[in-house]
């Protein structure tokens, strides 16, 4: 009787590792090129997160989609600088469509069309990076870290801007606040 009772603990101690290497390796890479320049996009189906990154002479940046938490961080490697805002989940793709686009992105050359423009404004700076989690602590540390919201419409007041185009789905406009923002 203890025989089967000891291969069974000996075995389970063998596979127990194996079968938990696979369950952890939930993510997703995969490189796309949008308009020549390639973007690196890396997805945790556990954690819920995309990470998207461009390097490239003209425009370097990664942004990091946090659907838990419904954050968005945003790092622009030109200007050392992070953005930091709040995930509108209505306009972004769904976390579950991003494996699609980025299949259907996969080796194009050109621009195509954008489906969604979001424009942020910066509101101040970031006291406490630690809040918005590990990975975005590590992104924005040592940067100069701006609050950012969504505006709509047109406004005025608004200083200079940096636009992301993320895999020909979303662009993210981040600009600074030169004083007050009407929103129409």
């Amino acid at each position: 009787m203890k025989l089967p009772i000891l291969t069974a603990v000996l075995l389970g101690l063998v596979l127990t590792p194996a079968l938990g290497e696979n369950s952890q390796q939930s993510d997703d890479n995969c490189q796309i090129s949008v308009g020549g320049v390639f973007q690196n996009m890396t997805i945790s189906s556990q954690t819920r997160v995309a990470v998207f990154e461009q390097r490239s002479n003209d425009l370097s940046w990664k942004t990091i989609w946090n659907y838990n938490t419904g954050v968005i961080a945003t790092k622009v490697m030109q200007e050392r600088t992070c953005y930091i805002s709040v995930m509108n989940q209505k306009e972004m793709p769904s976390f579950d469509a991003l494996l699609r686009l980025a299949a259907e992105n996969r080796n194009q050359v050109g621009l195509g069309r954008v489906t969604r423009k979001l424009t942020f404004v910066t509101s101040g700076l970031v006291n406490n990076l630690n809040s918005y989690g590990a990975n975005i602590t590590a992104m924005c540390s040592g940067l100069t870290t701006y609050k950012a919201y969504e505006v709509h419409g047109t406004q005025v007041n608004r200083g200079p801007c940096v636009t992301l185009n993320v895999l020909r789905a979303v662009e993210l406009k981040y600009c600074n606040n030169n004083g007050n923002i009407d929103q129409v």
